[in-house]
């Protein structure tokens, strides 16, 4: 390393160093350097004949420090603020608050890959059209539509807007009544759900329009469909067959979550997973 002069500070002699040198050592731009002096997280020596900027190695790892800081996920600002404190108390002060932060994010993104894999699941099983008895998750649920219309009070669209936030942890779900089915109404719901387990990352509640079905036994069954066939309980005949021939008993709503939709062409597809309430 070539060094072009020195500069004596603080009763002892530094070697310096130009922009293009620090540059080329932390691996960075020389323009990145003039935003963090721009941010006042070094403040270089500079040469009033050449009007030159000049770095010691002081400022070297005043950057290494401010890339920690900004890896830590801290904006440019607080990284300025903790490199400008003045007690080790209030640096960690700070650094406390982003490790909670962190450790919220590490929560949140364990439970995103938990629920994608649980989608990855349910889409290896969604052609496999069997009978099989489980336990439904517990859901809380929310209404778009009755059938195919979009019809909500101002209350419900501002209830409907909140739960939309949820992404990607919301699934499209279908619901048949215990009572339509049982006096042939062939009108169903349409919404949107949440799986229990992840409620509490989430902060969800039941409410007015949020509805929650507790975990439940049920006849888990899948079933495709299509935009240019109409969605009725009908489609559930297969299981009422089988639940008739094992004396089971309908005992609730039924609710469906479609685990995949696609659209080749002119026609949308997607399967729904059943979950039909028996005793």
């Amino acid at each position: 390393m070539k060094t072009l002069k020195q500069f004596e500070g603080w009763g002892i002699m530094y070697n310096t160093y130009t922009i293009g040198e620090l540059a080329k050592i932390l691996g960075i731009t020389a323009e990145t350097i003039r935003y963090y002096e721009r941010k006042g997280i070094i403040a270089p020596i500079h040469d009033q004949e050449t009007g030159y900027r000049y770095y010691t190695t002081w400022d070297l790892h005043m950057l290494i420090r401010a890339r920690c800081y900004l890896g830590f996920g801290l904006s440019i600002e607080e990284t300025a603020g903790i490199l400008q404190s003045k007690s080790l108390e209030e640096i960690d002060d700070l650094l406390e608050e982003q490790e909670q932060i962190i450790q919220k994010n590490i929560i949140y993104q364990m439970n995103l890959l938990k629920r994608l894999r649980t989608n990855r699941k349910l889409i290896s099983r969604s052609e496999n059209l069997n009978f099989t008895l489980q336990k439904r998750p517990g859901i809380y649920r929310i209404d778009t539509q009755k059938c195919y219309t979009i019809d909500l009070k101002k209350e419900e669209r501002e209830e409907l807007k909140e739960f939309c936030q949820k992404i990607p942890f919301v699934f499209s779900t279908a619901l048949f009544p215990k009572e339509h089915i049982e006096n042939e109404n062939k009108e169903f719901y349409y919404g949107i759900g949440v799986e229990e387990e992840f409620a509490g990352v989430l902060d969800i509640k039941e409410s007015e329009y949020v509805h929650y079905y507790p975990e439940q036994l049920c006849l888990y069954m899948c079933v495709p469909s299509r935009s240019s066939q109409i969605l009725t309980y009908e489609v559930l005949q297969p299981a009422f067959d089988y639940m008739e021939k094992n004396n089971l008993q309908l005992a609730g709503d039924v609710i469906s979550q479609v685990v995949s939709m696609w659209k080749p062409e002119d026609e949308y597809f997607n399967y729904h997973t059943i979950w039909i309430p028996v005793q």
